[in-house]
């Protein structure tokens, strides 16, 4: 199966009870869909790579009052740190 480039992370962001959001939305142009419990492969600037899925997919909305953006939740076992900027995300 081939392996598709999502985003490369911009920054992370732990919410309380629900785990860690990461950022940029995904991508509008996307030619296929992305959903909840669809694997990823996170390969992180110092060379670890591990296998996950998105445990949600929510709409969050910038501060700055552009429109919302639909953003990827990782599963509690993920934490802040694990997803440092310039990781890159990988849908499988």
């Amino acid at each position: 199966m081939a392996m598709r480039l999502l985003f490369k992370v911009e920054d992370a962001f732990y919410i309380s009870e629900r785990g860690v959001a990461i950022v940029p939305a995904i991508p509008k142009d996307l030619d296929f869909r992305v959903r909840a419990n669809d694997e990823l492969e996170l390969r992180t600037p110092d060379g670890r790579v591990f296998q996950t899925h998105i445990a949600s997919i929510d709409l969050a909305k910038p501060i700055d009052g552009s429109p919302c953006h639909a953003v990827i939740m990782l599963p509690p076992d993920i934490a802040k740190q694990d997803v440092p900027t310039g990781t890159e995300v990988w849908f499988l």
